[in-house]
């Protein structure tokens, strides 16, 4: 897996946890929270969804590691092999 599908993967597991998401306007440096009606329960889902996606269990200690784009990039970059 590359960065581009790490991405992809990313936004279409935050679109399935959050409908109505547009993943074209998501700031990947904003929360998102902050940007996309997401509550908890949804939260929970884009995790449980992303290590589905991506075969890698997220301890939840880390889930506050993922409330962004690029905190869900610099993880999984840290935690699974991406290909160059």
């Amino acid at each position: 897996m590359n960065k581009e599908e790490l991405v992809r993967s990313i936004l279409t597991a935050l679109a399935e946890a959050a409908p109505g998401t547009d993943a074209d306007t998501i700031d990947p440096a904003i929360s998102f929270r902050d940007q996309i009606e997401i509550d908890s329960i949804d939260f929970l889902n884009f995790v449980l969804l992303l290590e589905k996606k991506l075969n890698l269990k997220v301890p939840e200690i880390d889930y506050p590691k993922l409330s962004s784009l690029d905190g869900c990039i610099s993880f999984f970059e840290t935690h699974h092999k991406l290909a160059d």
